[in-house]
């Protein structure tokens, strides 16, 4: 069987992860229903869609930018996610600062994990076989991915109901390695360096650079 490399897994699911929130127009998925039905019908629905259309899985720019304009950004708590990412430092940010750091991180996320739509194969979520709680405001989903000849991969969803009553994605881990945590720690020296402006201009180049490099790649095809 083989082994998923734990970089390619971070990467991958955690791709398909993000675009979990994307809200594609399926009949199960209601954002104010059964959060475990929530996260398991929306994430295969998902992965469905990238199966389906060819230029989702060739993660063609445009198409992926549609997908995020039109499902991911309405229903994913970025503010909250780049609050959480950012750390301490967030209250020390002005509004035009907190707007681009928001911005910066949307699209560094979006450069890193596109890529991962190309690898979608037959994947299939299911929850982990564990006792389902009662729904509360705040929750961790706790899923597996599986594939045939793949090991299966533990990926678990912290989700939280909003005043509206809906539910928004705000972190994802990956066989033990949380997004939000992750970056955090990355930023941390940057903050710490350079301040807020020094993680907007990198969070900036370093999505110009993906740019650039996805762009090469594309045009090698």
């Amino acid at each position: 069987m083989t082994t998923w490399n734990r970089r390619t897994v971070l990467t991958g699911a955690c791709g398909a992860a993000l675009l979990l929130a994307a809200g594609l127009p399926v009949r199960a998925a209601d954002d104010k229903g059964d959060p475990y039905a929530f996260v398991v019908d929306l994430t295969n629905a998902v992965l469905e869609e990238i199966r389906k259309d060819p230029k989702l899985h060739a993660a063609e720019p445009a198409r992926v930018r549609a997908l995020v304009d039109t499902y991911l950004l309405p229903a994913a708590d970025f503010t909250m996610m780049t609050r959480m990412t950012v750390g301490p430092k967030w209250r020390q940010a002005s509004p035009e600062q907190k707007a681009r750091l928001e911005k910066g991180f949307q699209e560094l996320l979006i450069r890193v994990y596109s890529g991962a739509l190309t690898n979608v194969t037959d994947e299939r979520c299911e929850l982990r076989p564990t006792r389902r709680r009662p729904p509360a405001d705040e929750m961790v989903i706790r899923t597996l991915l599986k594939s045939s000849g793949k090991n299966d991969v533990g990926i678990d969803y912290r989700i939280y109901r909003n005043k509206a009553g809906a539910w928004k994605v705000v972190d994802v881990n990956v066989e033990g390695i949380w997004m939000v945590e992750n970056y955090r720690s990355q930023f941390a020296s940057v903050l710490s360096q350079d301040g807020i402006d020094g993680l907007i201009a990198m969070l900036e180049t370093r999505t110009d650079e993906l740019a650039a490099k996805n762009g090469s790649a594309a045009g090698t095809k």
